[in-house]
C-alpha cells in the first residue's frame, strides 16, 4: 500500500502552466488549416501524445501546457511531419512559423489505411465498430449484440457470451444499474445510435472483477470529442417500433461534457402466440397438459448520461458523471388449458395472466486520473460510483376450472443499492515489464418485499398466503485485491495475474426469521501467453478462472404460482459458480484484411443451474436453482472480416461448440449436443454517399436443462443515403422481410415428463429514420492508455 499512498500524494502536486502557441505553413508561407499538434514529453517513444490540438483556418494554434521540455509533431496529409524539441517557461511560448514540405510521392503512390475494419481484435478482446455499421442507427442494443462475434441473442432478446448465460456487462467501462436488473428489456430499449463500438472480452485480466462466467461485454457510447458535436436521431418501424436518442458533446479549455439521452420501445403491442405441451412419461395426475392462445406485449425505456470532465493541468482529470433510466414493459396472455387423463375424459380450462414491471434506475460516480510526465504507460487512478434500482413486478392471473376458480394477485417490490471504491495503480518496471495492481470494494444491499394474494370467486376479497408472502433483507460486501505482470521477451507477450476475493453475506426473511450467512474466499488466476510470429500472424493462449455469485432474484423463495401447476421459486442457499477457461487462438492481421480462429475449452462443476421436477401425485412441475450443475463446454470459433477496394467490406463470425450438462442433485437430468451460430455481413458504397448494407445468419444457443432453445435464422438489407455534407443520413432497413412470422421452440426434457414450448412473433419488419450530425472536428481521447488532453481554438 505504500506505493498507492506516494501516488496519491504525488497525484495531488501542482503544476505550472503556460501558453504555447505557432503557425503551420506549406513551403510558400501558405497557412494550413487542420494540421495536427502533438506533444509528446522527451524521450517518449509509444503511447499518447500529452496534448493534441489542430490548426484553424489561419493556421494558428494554441496549448495550455504544463512547463518543461517536450517534442513538438507537426502533420498534414501530404506533407512530410516535423518533430522539434521545445522549451515551455512560464508565461507566453510562441515558436513562431513551422513550415511543412510536400511529400514527394505521387498521389497514386500513397495508400491511405486509417480506414476501421468492423470488426477488429487485440490480444484479449473482440470489437465490433457499430459506428461503422449502417444498420446501427436503425436498431437496439439488442440488434448490434446479435451480429457482435461470441454473443448469441435469441429471438426473446435472452442473450448469452461465450455460450454463457452468465456474464458481466458495462457500459463505457462501468457498471450501470440499468443493466443490473432487467438486462434483456434494458438492451432492447437502449438505442443503437448512441453506440461506438461493443467489445467483447473473453479472457478479462485479474485488473477486472472475477464476475461474468462468460466474460465481460462492454458497451461504448459516442466517443469524447475536440470541440463540440452531437446528433439527433428518429427511427420507427412498420411494427410500431420508435428509437429516438440525442447526443450532444462538448470540449473547451479545461472543461469537457458529454451528454446523451434516447427512448425506444413500441407505441401499440406486439401481437403473437404461444403454445406450450408438457407430457408426463410415469404415472402422474395427468398424461399431457396443453396450452394455447394469443399473447401481447409491448416495451419502453429511457437512458440518460451526463458527463463533466475537468483537466487539472495535463496529467491529471477529474470526471464527474451521474445517469437515470427506466424501464417499463407489459404483457397479456389468453390461452385455453386442455387436460388429457390416464382414465378419465379430457377437461378444458381458461388461463389469462397480465404482467406488469417497471425497473427505474439512477447512479453517479467520480473518477480521478493520473498520468506521469516521461513515463508514458505509468497511470493512477481512483474511482467511486453508486448504482440504485428498483425491480417491480406485478402479476394477476385468473384460471378458470371446470370443478373451482382460481385467481392469484402476487407483487414482489425489490430495492438495490451498491457503492463501489476503486484504486489503480499501472507501474512501468521497466522496458520490457508492466505491473499492475489494485484494491476494491463493493457493498451491495437489497430488499424485496413479495406478497401473494388468492381467491376462488370473483366477487369474493383477495386473501394473503402468509406461506408466500415475506420480506427478505439482503447485505452483500465483496473485498478484493490484485496483481498483474505483463512481461514481452523478444516476440513473446507474458501476462500473469491473480486476483483476491472475499465474499459475506448477511440475509434475513423477517416473517419466517429465516437467515442466510455465507462467507467465502476466491484465488482468481489468470494466464496469458502470446508469439507474434510475423509481422501479420500471431498467436495467443489463455487460462481463466471465473466466478458468478447469485443475484437476489436467484436466492428470493417468493413462488411464481400464476399457473397452478407450473410454479417456480428461487434458492437461498445458492453459492458462488466457478469456472475454468482455457483457449487458443491465431490471429492474421493485414492492412484491410483481419481473420482469427480460436480453439477453448471449459468446465465447471458447481454451475447454478435452473432444473424442474414432477411431483406425480399433484402434477405441479417446479423450478428452481441449485449449484448443481456439471457442465464441459468445447467450442472452435472463427472471425474473418475484409476490405475490398475502397467500396466493399465484409465478414464473417462462427461458432461450432459441443456442450454436455448434468444435474447433479438428480443425475438422469442431462442434456448435450452440438450448437453454434454463422453470420455475414456486407457493406457496399455503391455511387458517392448511397449505400447498401446486409446481414444474416444462424444460430443455436447451447444446451440447457431447462427451456433449452432451438434454431433461428436471421437476415436484413439496408438502403443509406447521406445529404448535406454528410449531415444528414437517411436509412432504409428491411428485417427478415421473406417470413412474416417466426416461430422460437424451446424444450425441457428429462425422465419424467418433458415440456415444448413455440412462441410465435412478427418477424418481417421495415425500420425508417434519420440521423443528423452537427459539430467541428471529431476526436477521441483516450483513457484507456492515459489522458490525452485536446485544447481547440475557436474557428
Amino acid at each position: 500500500m505504500v506505493f498507492l499512498q506516494l501516488a496519491t500524494a504525488t497525484s495531488f502536486a501542482q503544476a505550472k502552466q503556460a501558453n504555447l502557441t505557432g503557425i503551420v505553413t506549406d513551403t510558400l508561407q501558405k497557412a494550413l488549416s487542420y494540421a495536427t499538434i502533438s506533444v509528446y514529453a522527451p524521450m517518449q517513444l509509444t503511447g499518447d501524445p500529452v496534448k493534441r490540438t489542430y490548426t484553424d483556418k489561419n493556421g494558428s494554434f494554441r496549448l495550455l501546457i504544463d512547463t518543461g521540455y517536450y517534442d513538438l509533431t507537426a502533420s498534414h496529409t501530404g506533407f512530410l511531419e516535423i518533430k522539434i524539441r521545445v522549451h515551455v517557461i512560464q508565461g507566453d511560448n510562441n515558436i513562431g512559423s513551422i513550415a511543412l514540405g510536400p511529400m514527394v510521392k505521387t498521389l497514386q503512390e500513397v495508400t491511405v489505411t486509417s480506414r476501421k475494419n468492423l470488426v477488429e481484435q487485440s490480444d484479449d478482446k473482440i470489437i465490433y465498430n457499430a459506428e461503422l455499421d449502417p444498420v446501427a442507427k436503425s436498431g437496439s442494443a439488442s440488434d448490434l449484440l446479435r451480429k457482435t462475434p461470441m454473443v448469441t441473442v435469441d429471438g426473446d432478446g435472452n442473450v448469452q457470451l461465450n455460450g454463457q448465460n452468465n456474464f458481466k456487462i458495462l457500459l463505457n467501462g462501468r457498471e450501470t444499474a440499468m443493466f443490473a436488473q432487467n438486462l434483456k428489456d434494458a438492451l432492447k430499449s437502449f438505442p443503437g445510435a448512441l453506440i461506438t463500438k461493443i467489445e467483447v472480452i473473453t479472457s478479462p485480466s485479474a485488473k477486472y472483477d472475477a464476475e461474468g462466467i462468460g466474460g465481460v461485454i462492454n458497451i461504448v457510447t459516442r466517443k469524447k470529442l475536440v470541440g463540440y458535436n452531437g446528433y439527433l436521431s428518429n427511427y420507427y418501424s412498420t411494427l410500431s417500433n420508435f428509437s429516438q436518442s440525442v447526443s450532444l458533446n462538448v470540449k473547451t479549455g479545461r472543461l469537457g461534457i458529454t451528454s446523451y439521452y434516447g427512448q425506444s420501445g413500441s407505441y401499440n403491442d406486439i401481437p403473437g402466440s404461444s403454445t406450450s405441451v408438457t407430457t408426463a412419461l410415469v404415472p402422474a395426475a395427468f398424461t399431457k397438459r396443453s396450452l394455447a392462445g394469443q399473447r401481447k406485449s409491448n416495451n419502453y425505456g429511457g437512458f440518460g448520461n451526463l458527463e463533466l470532465s475537468y483537466d487539472i493541468d495535463s496529467f491529471r482529470v477529474v470526471t464527474l458523471y451521474g445517469n437515470l433510466g427506466r424501464t417499463r414493459s407489459h404483457s397479456g396472455i389468453e390461452q385455453s388449458i386442455l387436460t388429457d387423463y390416464q382414465a378419465l375424459p379430457s377437461s378444458s380450462a381458461a388461463f389469462l395472466q397480465d404482467n406488469r414491471f417497471v425497473n427505474p434506475s439512477s447512479g453517479m460516480g467520480v473518477d480521478f486520473m493520473h498520468k506521469y510526465p516521461g513515463i508514458a504507460d505509468k497511470e493512477f487512478s481512483m474511482r467511486f460510483n453508486s448504482q440504485f434500482s428498483h425491480n417491480n413486478g406485478y402479476t394477476n392471473s385468473e384460471q378458470h376450472n371446470p370443478a373451482q376458480n382460481r385467481f392469484i394477485s402476487n407483487k414482489s417490490e425489490a430495492s438495490n443499492s451498491e457503492y463501489t471504491f476503486q484504486v489503480d495503480l499501472t507501474q512501468p518496471v521497466n522496458k520490457t515489464t508492466r505491473l499492475e495492481t489494485g484494491i476494491k470494494t463493493i457493498l451491495r444491499s437489497a430488499s424485496s418485499d413479495f406478497i401473494s394474494l388468492a381467491k376462488y370467486n370473483a366477487a369474493d376479497a383477495y386473501i394473503a398466503n402468509p406461506a408466500n408472502s415475506d420480506k427478505f433483507n439482503y447485505h452483500q460486501e465483496v473485498y478484493s485485491a490484485y496483481a498483474s505482470i505483463n512481461k514481452t521477451i523478444n516476440a513473446y507477450a507474458l501476462r500473469l495475474g491473480l486476483r483476491a476475493e472475499h465474499t459475506e453475506i448477511h440475509g434475513d426473511f423477517e416473517t419466517s426469521k429465516t437467515k442466510v450467512m455465507q462467507h467465502y474466499t476466491n484465488l482468481v488466476p489468470n494466464v496469458q501467453l502470446s508469439r507474434k510470429i510475423s509481422q501479420y500472424y500471431s498467436w495467443v493462449l489463455s487460462y481463466n478462472l471465473r466466478l458468478q455469485r447469485p443475484y437476489i432474484t436467484n436466492l428470493n423463495p417468493f413462488v411464481n404460482n400464476n399457473d397452478s401447476l407450473n410454479i417456480s421459486f428461487g434458492n437461498p442457499d445458492l453459492g458462488p459458480q466457478t469456472i475454468h477457461m482455457v483457449s487458443l487462438q491465431a490471429r492474421y492481421v493485414k492492412t484491410d484484411f483481419f481473420a482469427a480462429i480460436a480453439c477453448s475449452a471449459s468446465y465447471t462443476g458447481d454451475m447454478i443451474v435452473q432444473y424442474s421436477r414432477l411431483d406425480n401425485p399433484s402434477g405441479i412441475i417446479s423450478t428452481t436453482s441449485a449449484n448443481a450443475g456439471k457442465e464441459w463446454q468445447y467450442a472452435i470459433t472463427a472471425n474473418m472480416n475484409a476490405t475490398i477496394g475502397k467500396k466493399i467490406n465484409m465478414g464473417l463470425n462462427g461458432v461450432i461448440r459441443y456442450n454436455t450438462i448434468q444435474n447433479q442433485l438428480l443425475t438422469a437430468q442431462q442434456r448435450g449436443g452440438v450448437s453454434g451460430n454463422l453470420s455475414g455481413y456486407f457493406n457496399y458504397r455503391v455511387v458517392g454517399k448511397f449505400t447498401v448494407s446486409g446481414s444474416g445468419g444462424f444460430q443455436h444457443a447451447p444446451y440447457s436443462l431447462v427451456n433449452s432453445p432451438g434454431s433461428q435464422f436471421f437476415y436484413q438489407t439496408n438502403l443509406g443515403c447521406k445529404f448535406f455534407q454528410d449531415k444528414l443520413f437517411a436509412t432504409m432497413n428491411f428485417n427478415n422481410f421473406l417470413k412474416e412470422y417466426f416461430t422460437m421452440n424451446t424444450s425441457t426434457i428429462n425422465t419424467t415428463f418433458h415440456t415444448l414450448n413455440n412462441n410465435t412473433y412478427p418477424y418481417r419488419v421495415i425500420y425508417l429514420g434519420v440521423t443528423y450530425n452537427f459539430g467541428k472536428l471529431k476526436e477521441s481521447v483516450s483513457k484507456k492508455k492515459g489522458i490525452t488532453n485536446d485544447d481547440l481554438i475557436g474557428q
